[in-house]
């Protein structure tokens, strides 16, 4: 049974952690193709604002993660800014080499130490962290750049919208609550041919009569 997934995923994002953190601890026969991409172009392409950039909804999805991470007993804290800029810690993943430690790291680094990763003497911390003796050069090398650019115009094309989004044969899967359905669907590559999945591809929308 081949489990392999296309993980498309920002920093920036605690829910991207989250997920990562589920996969790589729980389920580490599950292949992750890493795919950095920048959330903010993925917003901007589909004319929508992130949870950070609605204050109620902030709040509701800070204090959502927070409690989450206290029930699941997850080492977690808020980087001390967020949103941030994230393109450099991105392209910094890719100079470093995309592959489960390295990502491990940045989350960790972000997510666990609560380190905003758009600061100067916090990129160096990190740079460090990951091996990287001059991160400047690194992450203005024209192929990191084009990478991440296309990284984030291959995430467009497929129709993905936000992170971290999972994509499998063609099918994505949006979101850290939906791992289970992710597992379950490596587990049975028929799944949506059931009748009851058939059938919601052809509902009508109402709102385009």
């Amino acid at each position: 049974m081949n489990k392999s997934i296309d993980w498309y995923f920002d920093f920036i994002s605690p829910f991207a952690y989250f997920q990562h953190r589920d996969l790589i601890n729980q389920h580490s026969d599950v292949k992750i193709r890493y795919y950095p991409v920048l959330l903010g172009a993925l917003f901007l392409h589909n004319q929508h604002k992130g949870p950070a950039e609605i204050p109620a909804k902030r709040m509701i999805t800070y204090r959502y993660c927070v409690w989450y991470a206290k029930q699941h007993q997850i080492p977690f804290k808020f980087p001390d800014v967020h949103p941030y800029r994230p393109i450099n810690v991105l392209r910094m993943a890719i100079a470093a080499g995309v592959n489960a430690e390295t990502v491990s790291k940045i989350f960790e680094f972000i997510w666990v130490k609560g380190k905003s990763p758009d600061q100067s003497e916090h990129l160096n911390e990190l740079a460090a962290c990951l091996g990287l003796i001059d991160y400047e050069s690194a992450i203005t090398k024209p192929e990191v750049k084009e990478e991440l650019r296309k990284n984030t115009e291959q995430a467009v094309e497929l129709g993905i919208f936000g992170v971290p989004t999972v994509s499998i044969d063609d099918h994505l899967f949006w979101g850290h609550d939906q791992t289970p359905l992710i597992l379950e669907y490596l587990d049975n590559p028929d799944l949506f041919k059931n009748q009851d999945y058939l059938r919601i591809a052809n509902i009508r929308d109402g709102l385009k009569d």
